[in-house]
C-alpha cells in the first residue's frame, strides 16, 4: 500500500499517469499512420502541458502530415517561442512550409536552422535543393550559387557570361569532341519510300511507277542481301553497299553501316494499300527489318510534270534493266529562266467558304489578285454568309455559292460526299488554273480539290500536305504567342507571297569599278573571249569529275580561251600534256583575291561549275552560265537565275537531301557523275 503525504501529490501523479498514457496512445496511432488522431491526442497534450516544446512540435508535425498547415504552423511557433534557439524546430518549420508552397519562410526557417547549428548539414541540403529547383528570394538568393543543370547556360558559363542568354546563341557554340561519340543500335532504317500523300487509307507513303526505296542497316554482322517484300512475298533481293565505319560511335567497333538504294517499278502491282517490309540478311542470319504500311496507286506522267527530276518513267518492253534504262538517258538542259507556273492563269478560283468577317478582311487581298491577273476570270466560291457582300465588291467575274456549315454536334465544318460530288461538277466546266483558300485555318484546304486546278494554294495545313504551294506566316504577341496583326494583313502576305513566287524578272548587278586589266595575270587582253571553269564545290561529293575534258572540248571546239580554277593543289600532275602546254589555258590552283575572280566571272564569255557560290556571283554579274546539278537538291530550287542552262539527271532518288553522310548515297552520286562531259558541251555551245 502506498501512502502519500498531501491530497495535492496523488492528484499529481493521477496527471502525469494519464498525461503519459495520452502521449503512449499519440505516439501509437502516429507510428500507425493514423496521423489526424495522434495530432489530436498531442494537441489534447499540449493543452494539458502548454509549456511541454516537445508535444506541441509532435503536435505540428501530425497537423503538417494531416495537410492541416495553419494550424501546424500555430503549434510550431508557440514551440519556437519556448525553445527560440531550437534549430530542430525550426528545420521542421521549415518542412512545412516547403510543403505548404511557401518558399520564402521555408528559405527563412532552414536559414535560421543552418545559423543556429551551424555544422548541422541537414538545412544546408534543404537550402541548396530550393535553390536547384529555382527558389531566389531577396538577399538569401541573390548572392548564392545557383547549381546549373542547363546545358546553354553551362556554355554561357564557360565563356564567362552570365546565364542569361536572350541576347546570345549558346546553340551554336561548338560541342566538346567527346560529347559527339555515342552508342548507335543496330537498325534498319528507310530514309525514302515513295511520298505522303492523302488516300482513303489516310495520309501514307504512296508508291507510283518508279520508285527509290533508300537506306542503310546499321549491324555488327556483314550484312550480305536487303530483301523487299510485299505482303510478305519476296519482290526484290540484292546486295548493299559495303559496310563503312559508323561515325562517333562510343562502343562498338564492330557496326558498320550498310547503304542501300533500289530502284523499282510498281506500275504492275495491285493498287491499293499493302504491308512493306525491308529486311536485312546477315553472315549470321536474319538480321534487322522495317515494316509500314504502303499505298500503291496509279503512275505519275513524266510528260505532266517536266521540272521534276524525281518522276521518271520506263518502257515496260524494253530489254533493259530499270538501272540501264535510267542510267542511260540523257541529261536534262534546262533554261535558267524559268517561273512557277508556265503560263499565266485563265481562270482562277478563290475560296472563303466561311462567315461574313472573313470575307470582309479578304477584301485587300482579293483586290491584289484581282490587280495582279487582270486578264484573269475570278471565281468567287463563296457561303452564303458571304455571297452578297461579294456581289457588292466588284472583284468577281462569277460567283458560286456553297453550303460548308459549321456543325454543332461535330464541332467541324462538314459537307456531304453528294454535295461534294454536285460542286465538283459544277467546277469542272470552268477548267480553272489556280485555286485559292483564303482561310486560315479551317479544313476548306480540302475543297481545293474538287476544283480540279493543277496548281492549289493555301496556308499550310497538315490534312493537305503536298499543295504545290503554300505558306505559313505568323506573327506573335510576345506574352501568349497569338497573332499580333490584323488578319486582312495575313492575307494581303499570302497573296503577296504567291506574287514573290511567280517572280521571274532577272537578277543582274554588274560592277562599275572592275576593269579588264586585272585579267592580265591569268594571260587575258580585254579583246579575248574566255570560259571561266570551276571544279569546287562546298561538298566534295557534289562535284563533277570530268572538267580537264571539258576544258579539253571547249580548246579544241572553240576559240576559246580557258581558264580553269580548283582547289585541288595536285591537279596539275594529273593533267594532260596536251592540256598543259597549250597557249589558250591556265590553271589557277591557288586562292584568289575576290576582285580577281569577281573580274574573272564579271568578264567571261561562259562560266561552267557545280552549284556553288561562284556559280551564283558570275549569273549576278551576267555572264552566260551552264550550272551541273546533282539530285540532293532540286534544280530549279538552286540552279543559277538569269541566262544560261542548267543540267541535271531525273532519278527516282532526287531530292535526297544528303549532305553530311555521303555514304548514304547508295549509288556513288550517278545524279552528278553520269553528267557526260559532251552533254556540258552541248550547253556550252548554245550560249555561244
Amino acid at each position: 500500500m502506498i501512502f502519500f503525504g498531501k491530497k495535492g501529490d496523488r492528484h499529481n501523479a493521477a496527471g502525469r499517469s494519464f498525461f503519459k498514457e495520452l502521449i503512449r496512445r499519440a505516439n501509437a496511432a502516429r507510428d500507425a499512420g493514423n496521423y489526424r488522431d495522434a495530432a489530436a491526442l498531442y494537441r489534447e497534450g499540449a493543452r494539458l502541458r502548454p509549456q511541454n516544446a516537445g508535444v506541441r512540435v509532435q503536435c505540428a508535425n501530425m497537423l503538417k502530415d494531416s495537410g492541416e498547415h495553419a494550424a501546424a504552423e500555430e503549434q510550431y511557433r508557440a514551440a519556437l517561442e519556448l525553445r527560440p534557439d531550437d534549430a530542430d524546430t525550426a528545420h521542421q518549420m521549415g518542412h512545412l512550409y516547403k510543403s505548404w508552397g511557401r518558399l520564402d519562410l521555408a528559405r527563412a526557417s532552414y536559414g535560421r536552422a543552418a545559423a543556429l547549428l551551424p555544422d548541422w548539414r541537414a538545412p544546408q541540403e534543404e537550402l541548396e535543393r530550393l535553390t536547384t529547383a529555382g527558389w531566389m528570394s531577396g538577399d538569401l538568393g541573390a548572392g548564392a550559387a545557383r547549381k546549373v543543370e542547363s546545358e546553354l547556360a553551362t556554355a554561357a558559363l564557360a565563356v564567362g557570361v552570365a546565364p542569361d542568354i536572350e541576347r546570345l546563341a549558346p546553340e551554336l557554340a561548338p560541342t566538346p569532341l567527346e560529347e559527339l561519340f555515342h552508342a548507335h543500335g543496330q537498325e534498319l532504317a528507310v530514309r525514302a519510300l515513295g511520298r505522303m500523300e492523302r488516300s482513303y487509307w489516310g495520309i501514307v507513303n504512296t508508291l507510283r511507277g518508279v520508285e527509290a526505296i533508300r537506306g542503310f542497316c546499321v549491324s555488327a554482322a556483314p550484312v550480305t542481301e536487303i530483301q523487299l517484300l510485299l505482303n510478305d512475298q519476296l519482290i526484290y533481293r540484292a546486295r548493299p553497299k559495303s559496310g563503312v565505319a559508323l561515325k562517333y560511335e562510343r562502343e562498338n567497333p564492330d557496326l558498320r553501316k550498310y547503304p542501300f538504294n533500289f530502284w523499282l517499278d510498281f506500275s504492275g502491282f495491285a493498287r491499293g494499300r499493302h504491308r512493306f517490309e525491308v529486311r536485312a540478311i546477315t553472315a549470321h542470319g536474319p538480321g534487322q527489318n522495317h515494316a509500314t504500311w504502303v499505298v500503291i496507286a496509279d503512275p505519275l506522267a513524266e510528260s505532266d510534270f517536266p521540272s521534276s527530276d524525281k518522276l521518271v518513267n520506263v518502257d515496260a518492253a524494253d530489254s533493259r534493266s530499270i538501272d540501264e534504262q535510267i542510267d542511260g538517258r540523257p541529261t536534262m538542259i534546262r533554261s535558267a529562266r524559268r517561273q512557277l507556273l508556265e503560263s499565266p492563269p485563265r481562270s482562277i478560283l478563290v475560296q472563303r467558304t466561311d462567315q461574313l468577317g472573313d470575307m470582309v478582311v479578304s477584301v485587300p487581298a482579293i483586290r491584289i489578285l484581282r490587280a495582279m491577273f487582270p486578264e484573269a476570270r475570278l471565281i468567287g466560291l463563296l457561303s452564303p454568309a458571304n455571297a452578297e457582300l461579294g456581289a457588292t465588291l466588284g472583284l468577281f467575274d462569277d460567283i458560286i455559292v456553297t453550303d460548308f456549315p459549321d456543325d454543332r454536334v461535330q464541332r467541324r465544318r462538314i459537307m456531304p460526299i453528294e454535295a461534294q460530288v454536285a460542286l465538283r461538277e459544277k467546277l469542272e466546266p470552268l477548267a480553272i488554273d489556280l485555286a485559292i483558300d483564303l482561310s486560315e485555318n479551317s479544313p476548306s484546304r480540302l475543297l481545293l480539290a474538287l476544283s480540279g486546278a493543277p496548281f492549289r494554294f493555301g496556308f499550310r495545313h497538315p490534312l493537305v500536305p503536298n499543295l504545290p504551294l503554300d505558306v505559313d506566316g505568323n506573327s506573335r504577341d510576345p506574352m501568349n504567342g497569338h497573332e499580333a496583326v490584323p488578319h486582312s494583313n495575313k492575307l494581303i502576305g499570302m497573296v503577296e507571297w504567291l506574287r514573290a513566287m511567280m517572280r521571274s524578272e532577272p537578277n543582274i548587278v554588274r560592277r562599275d569599278d572592275l576593269d579588264h586589266s586585272s585579267l592580265a595575270a591569268f594571260g587575258l587582253s580585254k579583246d579575248d573571249r574566255f570560259a571561266l571553269v570551276h571544279d569546287g564545290a562546298r561538298l566534295a561529293f557534289s562535284r563533277w569529275p570530268h572538267y580537264p575534258e571539258l576544258a579539253e572540248r571547249i580548246l579544241i571546239e572553240t576559240d576559246l580561251k580557258v581558264v580553269l580554277l580548283t582547289d585541288d593543289s595536285t591537279m596539275r600532275e594529273s593533267l594532260p600534256t596536251t592540256l598543259v602546254d597549250n597557249p589558250r589555258f591556265h590553271l589557277v590552283d591557288g586562292r584568289l583575291q575576290f576582285n580577281e575572280f569577281d573580274a574573272l566571272a564579271s568578264f567571261c564569255s561562259v562560266f561552267v561549275g557545280n552549284d556553288s557560290g561562284p556559280k551564283h556571283l558570275a549569273s549576278l554579274r551576267g555572264a552566260p552560265v551552264v550550272s551541273l546539278h546533282m539530285a540532293r537538291n532540286n534544280w530549279n530550287e538552286w540552279g543559277q537565275e538569269n541566262s544560261g542552262y542548267i543540267l541535271s539527271r531525273k532519278l527516282p532518288c532526287a531530292g535526297c537531301q544528303i549532305s553530311h553522310d555521303p555514304e548514304e548515297c547508295g549509288r556513288d552520286f550517278v545524279c552528278i557523275r553520269n553528267i557526260k562531259p559532251e552533254e556540258v558541251m552541248e550547253a556550252v555551245r548554245r550560249l555561244l
